[in-house]
């Protein structure tokens, strides 16, 4: 993308402010055929909703926003006029808990045969009631070959001095303790508050030589040559590999995080049927192959890979081949009593002098 803007962090429940201009305008519309559309920044093809709306005649009030917090804390905070929602699998117990999402009606979606069955009956939604899958990848590193001739290999190599103020990690809680558990040989699902304590540690310790938390602007950074190497989504690498080629991505020989984004109904929407009519048409293969094929990230349509690009679709970074798909696995479903935990220790990390 040209400039990038990324696409996740959870556990920030800041307020934010009032809903957006379109939303406040809806409120005194007479009912229309439309559809109110929060999707991730840059996350989806060029001519995806205007090709709707020319098959359908409904128009798509699209809204992006640049983090899962901005996104869950509007739809805490009451602005629920938005049909469509795009939530990561780990979100979706914590969307279901605040009745924030519907179940999609049985029998009404006609293309949910193009999903690739390893994306259904998932931990998360287990009887495919509340989640349409959308795109999915992994979380890695992201590096400068210019820079890096030797590409990293390893998570520890984001705690290598000789790359102090040329690192770029994450702000979000959810990827940064997930990794330090990781190194720390610790399960993702303790609850061990000294288990927090050691991973707080390890990230103080990494944090002198860290030019950037940020999940936004991460990739200009990369692709201006400010960084050699930052923790990253292997979408944003790829798409900002089309600005500077000198941009590669890997996962670590750790192993990481894969995950899933999903199209989820909102509770009180006001315009259902149509609603469902844009999911059924981004689950058309054509479509979901134009998506994918823009963004750079994988897509969970089967019937999508019949036309998506045949470099995308070989690329080891985007599709990871058995041997690199073993050092992935989906984050652990936690309970809402110890997601403040985590919120509280990836504070304490960023304030930490």
């Amino acid at each position: 993308m040209a400039k990038p803007v990324t696409r996740r962090e959870f556990l920030k429940l800041a307020v934010v402010g009032a809903a957006s201009p379109w939303l406040l305008a809806c409120a005194a519309k007479e009912k229309e055929r439309e559809v109110n559309f929060f999707n991730w920044s840059k996350y989806i093809g060029k001519d995806t909703l205007s090709g709707f709306t020319k098959d359908s005649g409904i128009k798509v009030n699209y809204e992006e926003f640049a983090d899962e917090a901005e996104m869950f804390a509007k739809l805490r905070s009451g602005a629920r006029g938005y049909d469509l929602i795009i939530g990561t699998d780990y979100m979706i117990p914590s969307l279901k808990g605040l009745n924030v999402i519907d179940p999609y009606p049985t029998g009404v979606l006609t293309k949910t045969g193009n999903i690739d069955k390893q994306f259904l009956n998932t931990p998360y939604d287990p009887d495919n009631a509340f989640t349409i899958p959308y795109l999915w990848g992994t979380t890695g590193i992201g590096y400068n070959k210019k820079m890096m001739p030797k590409p990293p290999t390893s998570w520890w190599d984001l705690w290598d001095e000789k790359y102090s103020g040329k690192i770029s990690i994450l702000d979000n809680a959810r990827d940064c303790i997930s990794t330090g558990l990781l190194l720390k040989g610790l399960p993702e699902t303790t609850t061990d508050e000294k288990d927090f304590a050691a991973v707080r540690d390890l990230l103080v310790k990494q944090r002198p030589l860290v030019k950037q938390y940020s999940s936004t602007q991460y990739m200009d950074s990369l692709v201006a040559g400010e960084l050699f190497m930052a923790m990253a989504w292997s979408g944003d690498v790829l798409q900002s590999a089309r600005e500077n080629p000198h941009l590669d991505y890997v996962i670590p020989k750790e192993g990481s995080y894969m995950w899933v984004d999903n199209l989820c109904l909102v509770r009180g929407s006001q315009h259902r049927e149509d609603t469902l009519r844009l999911v059924d048409y981004l689950l058309e293969g054509p479509v979901a192959a134009d998506i994918a094929n823009t963004v750079r990230y994988a897509t969970p349509n089967a019937e999508a890979k019949k036309t998506l690009d045949k470099d995308l679709l070989k690329d080891p970074r985007v599709f990871p081949p058995p041997k690199m798909a073993k050092l992935l696995k989906f984050h652990s479903l936690l309970e809402p009593d110890i997601q403040q935990l985590w919120t509280d220790t990836w504070e304490d990390v960023k304030v930490a002098g």
